[in-house]
């Protein structure tokens, strides 16, 4: 391997990213660190894995995130990031009338689901690894503009090479400026994917 790497990735981002392909199987992410060290012939040096749940202690310790961490080369090695997922009511505004706005067929009231800290931890934790490793190239799994700035940051003034993996029709138009490339996860699905067990939940590595 020629150069170092960090590899981040916003989970919630990917499961959706995988879910749009319309595939029956499951992404590996053990599969999918091998395939990025071997095209990009890169060593990864740290490597991060962001979302929110509910209850964000006692998702820490199920059988996916225990996989997700579990060291290479039997695991993708992954630091798990959990956050809180936030559930909020929703209300019409008080010149509407101030009341709970309901589903109309069962009336149950909904809720606005939004998660905390996530954006920020990714941020925090990509520039912390960097300032530790000082490795080359960033493989991001992520899409959201909020991190342009710190993208940015890294490709003009330290001189990072970036690669994002996702689908470019996805991607944030304020990240796809400094990407040198785009890995696609149509284009691989094939590579990093193992059927999903019937009628089981997720396990091992797989999303």
């Amino acid at each position: 391997m020629s150069d170092s790497a960090a590899w981040f990735v916003d989970g919630s981002f990917l499961f959706k990213e995988w879910q749009g392909l319309n595939r029956d199987d499951r992404l590996d992410y053990l599969l999918l660190r091998r395939h990025l060290e071997r095209k990009f012939q890169v060593q990864i040096a740290d490597a991060y894995y962001f979302n929110a749940d509910p209850d964000p202690l006692g998702a820490r310790n199920n059988a996916f995130h225990r996989a997700l961490a579990y060291p290479p080369p039997g695991g993708p090695g992954l630091r798990v990031k959990l956050y809180w997922l936030q559930k909020r009511a929703v209300y019409w505004p008080a010149a509407w009338g101030g009341g709970p706005v309901v589903h109309p067929g069962n009336g149950l009231q909904l809720e606005h689901i939004q998660q905390k800290a996530v954006d920020v931890g990714l941020a925090f934790h990509l520039m912390r690894s960097y300032g530790h490793r000082q490795w080359r190239t960033l493989l991001l799994a992520a899409g959201d503009g909020d991190f342009h700035e710190v993208v940015q940051h890294l490709v003009e003034h330290l001189d990072v090479a970036v690669i994002l993996i996702g689908t470019t029709n996805s991607m944030s138009r304020e990240l796809l400026p400094y990407a040198q490339a785009v890995e696609e996860l149509d284009q691989i699905a094939n590579e990093i994917a193992r059927p999903a067990p019937n009628g089981a939940n997720h396990s091992r590595y797989r999303e």
